[in-house]
This record gives C-alpha cells, sequence and structure tokens, in this order.
C-alpha cells in the first residue's frame, strides 16, 4: 500500500512523499546537510554531498535517486522552496527539513527498487518492436538531439535499425561516431573507450546532454538483456570515476553512475521490460512514458536503446 497526505491540516508547511527510491536513505545518512540545487516547474533536485536527490510528480516517473509526491503537491511545494536554501535530514523523524519550516516526510513512502532484471529476449517480438520504435522516432513529433534535421534523423535511425548499414567514407560523422560507440559496446578490444567517451559524455545541450541519453539507454538494453559484454558498463565507471564530472552535467552525471549499477529511471525500466512483448497497449504506454522525458532526452534515450540492440544481437 501506498500512502499519501499532502500537507498536514495542523501545519500547512508538512509533506508526505508517496514513494522513495530506496538508496535515498544511505545518501542522506552519510551527507545529512545538503541544500536545494535547482528547481522547475513541475519538480526539484536536493543535492547533499556529491549526490543528488530529485523530487517530483509520481506520474512522471521516478529517478533512481528520487522522492515522489502527487502531482498537485510537488506543484505546490516547488513553488515554496528557493535554490541554494538548507536541508538537512533528521534522523529521528525521518524527515528532510527545509529553512522557513518547509518539511518533507520519508516515513510513509513505499521504497522504490531501480535495479533492472536481465532475461532472455524473444528474438521475434524484439526484431518487430525495434521496428515500432523506429516508427515513432520517425515522426516529426520525435526530436532525436544529435540530429539537426530531420533527414538526420532518419539517416540516424536507418543506420540503428539495419544489420547490413555498414559505415563508410561517405557516412557522416555522427554516424561514424555512433558505430565507433556499437563497437565499444559490443566489447570490440580495437576501439579505445576514452576517445569514444570524450565525443559522446556532455554532447549536446540541457540538463542531461543527448551524448549521456543514448549511454544510458545502451547501459539499460545491455543490463535487460542476459549473456551481455559486460566490458562496455565496467569501462564506462571508470571513465566516469576519472572525469566524468568534467565532462558533463551533474544530473546527466547522476543518471549514469547509477547506470553502471544497473539502475535507471522507472520509464525506461518499463521501456527495456516490453521490447520483447507481443506489441499492444504495455508498448503504446512505454512510448508515450519516454516522450515526456525532457525535450529530446525520451528520444535519445530510446536511440540508444536501438544501438545496444544492435550491438548485442547484430
Amino acid at each position: 500500500m501506498i500512502y499519501s497526505t499532502g500537507m498536514n491540516k495542523y501545519d500547512e508547511q508538512l509533506w508526505n512523499a508517496y514513494a522513495l527510491s530506496d538508496g535515498i536513505h544511505s545518501i542522506v545518512s552519510n551527507h545529512p546537510k545538503g541544500y536545494v540545487h535547482s528547481i522547475f516547474n513541475n519538480s526539484f533536485n536536493l543535492s547533499f554531498g556529491h549526490h543528488l536527490v530529485h523530487a517530483g510528480g509520481l506520474e512522471n516517473g521516478m529517478a533512481p535517486f528520487g522522492i515522489a509526491l502527487e502531482q498537485e503537491h510537488i506543484q505546490m511545494l516547488t513553488r515554496q522552496i528557493r535554490a541554494n536554501q538548507t536541508v538537512h535530514w533528521d534522523k529521528l523523524s525521518n524527515r528532510l527539513v527545509f529553512t522557513d519550516g518547509i518539511i518533507l516526510a520519508l516515513g510513509k513512502a513505499e521504497l522504490m527498487n531501480h535495479a533492472i532484471q536481465s532475461k532472455m529476449y524473444n528474438l521475434n517480438n524484439l526484431k518487430n518492436n525495434i521496428q515500432v520504435v523506429a516508427r515513432r522516432l520517425l515522426q516529426n513529433d520525435w526530436r532525436i538531439g544529435i540530429a539537426e534535421t530531420q533527414e538526420d534523423q532518419a539517416a540516424i535511425i536507418n543506420y540503428l535499425i539495419n544489420s547490413d548499414s555498414a559505415t563508410n567514407k561517405e557516412a557522416s560523422v555522427i554516424i561514424q561516431q555512433l558505430d565507433e560507440l556499437r563497437k565499444l559496446a559490443s566489447g570490440d578490444n580495437s576501439i579505445n573507450a576514452k576517445s569514444v567517451f570524450d565525443y559522446w559524455i556532455g554532447r549536446g545541450l540541457g540538463l542531461t546532454p543527448s551524448g549521456d541519453d543514448i549511454i544510458t539507454g545502451i547501459c539499460a538494453i545491455l543490463s535487460s538483456f542476459e549473456g551481455t559484454n559486460k566490458a562496455f558498463t565496467r569501462q564506462l565507471k571508470k571513465y566516469l570515476l576519472e572525469d566524468g564530472r568534467n565532462r558533463t552535467t551533474h544530473v546527466a552525471f547522476e543518471y549514469l553512475i547509477y547506470a553502471v549499477e544497473r539502475k535507471f529511471h522507472s520509464h525506461l525500466i518499463q521501456m527495456c521490460d516490453v521490447m520483447d512483448q507481443s506489441h499492444g497497449p504495455d508498448m503504446s504506454l512505454a512510448l508515450k512514458e519516454m516522450k515526456q522525458i525532457g525535450h529530446t532526452s525520451g528520444a535519445d534515450t530510446l536511440a540508444g536503446i536501438l544501438l545496444g540492440i544492435k550491438a548485442a544481437v547484430d
């Protein structure tokens, strides 16, 4: 059972979390004093030590470092807090206490596990769903961030879904770089991991640049495939620990560092889970949820899923 009471009638500044990623208590217990990192229309980030905690509405899914509230309540709460405002965790009451008397209680929240479960895939369903995802990405309301034009996007998708689409000297730079990333994800020892990650990590605009989202998608689908090469995530983890914070945003780094531990946004877990199911309402819902992630993040992550499949299956 999930409980949410929103504001307490005796204390209008007390809010109850609806759900909670299972790693949050470890973060705040190690770094109990934090601050408001960033605020958006329907969510905000808190910073504790080097870690982020994302608070948002449950209908928008949950980050692997997330706290979920009812949508109406998160919208009201974001209007009450301010950037750089101090917040600390009160262990005895299991609450996050902001200055100005704002309290976010965690005690009634259901704990959520964001670890993806690997399984053997139905290859026929997988191949069919690759085409379903590709057709959706070709629609005008979807935009892959690394594509400058619709023609670029069509060329990228053609590369992602065709096993015989070998690159050549005439291929665009982005296709050549995608192929280098594919080879690295497939376990090709001739590829220089640092060079590939230098190109992709931090590439693009926004809180989670397109290159980071693509790599997150690769990590998710490789983690969900039983028996895939684990070298890619080991190489990525090493790179992130050595260079990652200097290459990308704080938010993108956080998603990536969870990705190498096989932990992902709830919408991405659902997307990977339906990739080998017969096409139906679950696939349609998963695609709709992915569309809601950021400006181009949903499309970029789907491109990463297709590239990960290409690396694992072709």
